[in-house]
């Protein structure tokens, strides 16, 4: 039984109902945080409170109960529904890294007859391919865009009760209410807060209010030939919104965060400042077209930015990425397109099997491309671009990133100019031995570029 639980708390700060009680208490009882903590401790009353407290609307306070979850086995699928929780953070076992090819994929329990081979049969030859692809020579990064999003991902979350709260109840309620994989993690971490905090019960558990109908977003499939596109024509940025005197903004707010005048603004000031919050007052807004679902994951992992994500269902299973290592060599690229143009005449076929079309998600491949959205303040972009324009970073979004940088700096050359990997805006590498060596080369490409 233990094994098939797939999501499981393995740890919670202690005392957190203590805590969240306090937390409740101190605004309106006297006495300081210490005292109220220690006469909060075995009180019988506590969850009562929580609970009264949380009906009235007051939410914050559950903020101080953390929760780790360890998510085993479960599809990348999920992975994705769940990593766009900004106020939870994640650790995943690394596609780049990790040979995928014996780590299995979900497979839905209620398939079984004629429908539980065929999906195999799908699954099955995609992870022959991927295979395939890494005999072949081609990287990890690169033949991973052949897994299905069936495929098992194993990662950590911690995130807060509240959060926690919000999460189930969109799976129970909101876009994860069609997905029964989702219903059965939702199942097994109640179970567990029966014990571990059960004063969280009555907020997942309450009618969830006149909320639109979400039914279940249909297959989209072309019934031409499938559509390839290649490194150059996948991850196309556009700039979308800036500010318009985004200089102005940062002087302005650096006057409030140094009043009295005694330090001049400057940008070379402000950018060696180790809090600069000024930056956070310019955003900017730009999408990405024909990302690939493995590239989306590198993108959402980004929690200060606000990202529109349309729903995996939706994706389209007809539009697909060809890194450059496979279509570097005729063979590969072959093998390649012989696994994707089998997986689409497959999906073309789901109609047949009504109980598959159900779970069409599932049979999305990973190099499948879709459009976002996302906001970043300037900050945040430091960071990004910092990142994500690194040699060492996967090249879908380390293109995006720079593709980025080069619209960002006509706007605002001052300060988009200094921006860029770690060696180029630091004038050091922090990869130590993984370090591309080719440092004077990555600074003249990024003093150059425009």
């Amino acid at each position: 039984m233990e094994r098939e639980l797939h999501a499981k708390i393995i740890s919670c700060n202690a005392n957190s109902e203590e805590v969240c009680a306090s937390a409740a208490r101190i605004s309106t009882t006297a006495g300081d945080a210490h005292e109220i903590f220690e006469r909060a401790v075995g009180n019988p009353k506590n969850r009562g409170l929580i609970e009264k407290v949380l009906a009235s609307g007051h939410k914050s306070l559950i903020e101080h109960a953390v929760f780790t979850i360890a998510l085993r086995d479960v599809s990348v699928f999920v992975e994705q529904f769940l990593i766009e929780c900004r106020l939870a953070s994640f650790t995943v076992k690394s596609r780049r890294y990790v040979d995928f090819s014996h780590l299995g994929y979900y497979i839905p329990p209620e398939l079984e007859g004629e429908d539980l081979e065929c999906y195999r049969r799908y699954m099955d030859r995609l992870f022959e391919a991927y295979g395939d692809l890494l005999e072949a020579g081609v990287p990890r990064e690169d033949a991973r865009f052949l897994l299905p999003y069936s495929f098992h991902s194993n990662f950590y979350c911690t995130l807060n009760a509240r959060e926690l709260g919000r999460l189930l109840c969109e799976i129970r309620y909101g876009r994860g209410r069609e997905i029964p994989e989702l219903q059965g993690l939702a199942d097994q971490l109640t179970a567990q807060l029966e014990e571990r905090f059960p004063c969280l019960l009555p907020e997942i558990r309450q009618t969830p209010g006149k909320r639109p109908a979400v039914g279940p977003l249909l297959l989209r499939c072309s019934s031409g030939a499938p559509i390839y596109l290649s490194r150059r024509e996948a991850g196309a940025v556009a700039l979308l919104n800036a500010p318009a005197e985004p200089g102005r903004l940062l002087e302005a707010a650096w006057s409030i965060q140094h009043p009295g005048g005694d330090a001049p603004f400057s940008l070379e000031a402000l950018l060696k400042s180790s809090r600069p919050r000024e930056l956070e007052q310019l955003t900017y807004t730009f999408t990405v077209s024909n990302l690939s679902l493995s590239g989306l994951t590198h993108l959402v992992r980004h929690r200060m930015q606000s990202i529109v994500v349309p729903p995996i269902q939706s994706a389209d299973h007809s539009r697909f990425i060809v890194p450059d290592a496979v279509a570097a060599e005729p063979a590969r690229l072959e093998r390649y397109r012989r696994a994707v143009e089998t997986a689409h005449d497959q999906i073309l076929r789901l109609h047949e099997h009504p109980a598959l079309e159900a779970y069409h998600y599932y049979f999305a491949l990973s190099g499948s491309l879709l459009d976002v959205m996302t906001t970043m303040n300037a900050r945040e972009l430091q960071w990004f671009i910092r990142l994500r324009c690194c040699s060492r970073a996967q090249w879908e979004i380390r293109d995006v990133a720079v593709e980025l940088l080069r619209q960002l700096r006509p706007g605002f050359p001052e300060l988009f100019g200094r921006f860029g990997p770690s060696c180029f805006a630091d004038g050091r590498c922090p990869e130590g031995r993984l370090s591309c060596g080719q440092m004077d080369k990555v600074v003249m490409r990024f003093r150059s570029l425009s």
